[in-house]
């Protein structure tokens, strides 16, 4: 049986998102958001037959089984804890939370309702990381030991003023930063040491932050965010036999190349996916949930928290 998913928010990403789920063929049931004209409007966008005026309506609709929330990410504890809370199944978006004490008491919430949580970093279920993991997990570089990855953008204030607005989560290092400490952590696991420099603007959110993550086996992450600044975007892993470079937009479905230590090209990699792959996350809470699983073999809950915690140690919201 198909799951039926409440949205709990409508803003831009939800609109992305809800576009790629009808690529899936995926049951959006309910909305809700804090204005009923929006609800509305984005309810007849994508046919979604169950508009709540306000979000306790929609986690307690019955015929709702999962929530995907999108809302602010100040917000994401509240409303993930009300969601669990009504027993639902959860998808967060990123950031999972502002805090590693709020990712904590989330955990604790779906452990004691026993219901699926997840967090919505979508990129790790597309089709281009599948393949990148594939070929380091097939030994194509050796052993990795080294990752750099950037995320960074030119969006001023009045292209992007929820990123300068403290209240709002704003900031380089949670909103856009998120990406490459997933890469990073997904390669090497979680660091023994972390050390990072944030440029700090008048708003109180940060600009740009730069992280140095350190492995006692002697390998190293080198991972910055920036939104004053357009940046590569793109990542590499460096193997004892060879490296990945994923290009530009790395987080997104893209393209990649494998060298050798001589620097010789031995393959590259591209696909096309429907839509921007957002789907490929979803389709994965529905297997799980459907298996009776709580947590994404994928992407814990567990490794989330894990991850807040290191965000955490380079740079306090």
């Amino acid at each position: 049986m198909a799951l039926r998913w409440g949205y709990l928010g409508a803003g831009g990403i939800a609109d992305i998102i809800a576009t790629d789920f009808g690529h899936a063929g995926l049951k959006i049931q309910a909305v809700a958001t804090r204005d009923m004209a929006r609800t509305n409007a984005f309810a007849d966008k994508f046919n979604i037959p169950n508009r709540h005026p306000d979000y306790a309506a929609l986690v307690t609709d019955p015929e709702v089984d999962v929530i995907y929330i999108s809302t602010v990410q100040t917000l994401h504890r509240d409303h993930a804890l009300l969601a669990i809370e009504a027993g639902k199944h959860v998808l967060l978006e990123k950031p999972f939370t502002m805090n590693a004490a709020d990712a904590h008491e989330i955990y604790t919430a779906a452990k004691r309702k026993n219901v699926f949580v997840m967090e919505a970093m979508w990129t790790r279920f597309l089709p281009t990381m599948t393949a990148v993991f594939a070929a380091i997990n097939a030994g194509e570089i050796g052993t990795p030991h080294f990752v750099y990855a950037d995320h960074s953008q030119y969006l001023p204030i009045e292209k992007a003023p929820r990123l300068w607005n403290r209240e709002q989560g704003g900031g380089a290092h949670y909103d856009l930063g998120i990406y490459p400490m997933h890469m990073a952590i997904r390669t090497l696991g979680f660091p023994d040491s972390v050390s990072g420099k944030s440029i700090m603007t008048d708003t109180g959110v940060d600009s740009a932050t730069a992280a140095v993550l350190q492995y006692n086996n002697g390998s190293l992450a080198l991972i910055n965010s920036c939104m004053t600044m357009a940046g590569t975007l793109t990542a590499a892993i460096h193997g004892d036999k060879g490296r990945i470079e994923i290009d530009g937009w790395f987080f997104e479905q893209t393209t990649f190349s494998i060298y050798d230590n001589n620097h010789k090209l031995v393959r590259t990699y591209e696909e096309k996916i429907s839509g921007r792959g957002m789907q490929y996350q979803a389709v994965h809470v529905e297997e799980c949930i459907a298996k009776g699983l709580t947590e994404s073999p994928i992407l814990s809950l567990a490794d989330t928290v894990k991850i807040m915690e290191v965000m955490e140690q380079v740079h306090v919201f």
